[in-house]
């Protein structure tokens, strides 16, 4: 019994350290399982997969931003040999299936309002700074993500490349998410 006590009381202490530290956190919230990874080959094989990055809460460029996040979640699909990852539509394979990410969401983003093509609600002032990602088929959300790191994060810091290939998993990989 003490033993219980003693991990529980572990736990707390880690949740209430990673909240003050503002962590990164990755919660796979919802993902099918059974259709992910053939809508991730039917996507990205023929040519790249579309990202659209919604919020920019950087003092950075959006176009800098929209290539960091389409590098880091292309590095994410290790699975699928040559996979790659875009910003633009024009050079999306097959633009019914994206990824929309929203980084500085406001905490009642829906992920099926986004598919639908709903723009998200943002809060860019929150601290820590709130991430919703949907992989999406047409208006059908196949995977859903939400997360969170310190306002202070940057595009360049390695702790925001790290979360953000973390989502990419979580996105597409069943039963990845580590965090949260």
């Amino acid at each position: 019994m003490l033993k219980r006590w003693l991990g529980l009381g572990a736990g707390a202490l880690a949740a209430i350290t990673a909240a003050c530290d503002r962590a990164p956190t990755t919660q796979q919230v919802y993902i099918n399982d059974r259709a992910v990874g053939n809508y991730v080959q039917v996507s990205a094989s023929p040519g790249p997969l579309l990202v659209v990055v919604h919020g920019n809460p950087f003092v950075t460029s959006k176009p800098f931003l929209d290539e960091i996040v389409a590098g880091e979640l292309q590095a994410s699909i290790t699975f699928l040999r040559g996979a790659r990852v875009t910003p633009h539509e024009e050079l999306a394979a097959r633009p019914e299936f994206r990824i929309l990410m929203v980084l500085g969401a406001h905490k009642a983003v829906d992920g099926n309002a986004l598919c639908a093509g709903e723009t998200p609600r943002l809060d860019p002032g929150a601290d820590p700074m709130r991430m919703v990602s949907v992989f999406c088929r047409k208006g059908e959300v196949v995977s859903l993500v939400r997360g969170s790191i310190g306002a202070q994060a940057s595009p360049d810091d390695k702790r925001f490349r790290a979360w953000l290939r973390q989502i990419g998993k979580d996105l597409l990989i069943p039963g990845s998410s580590s965090s949260g």
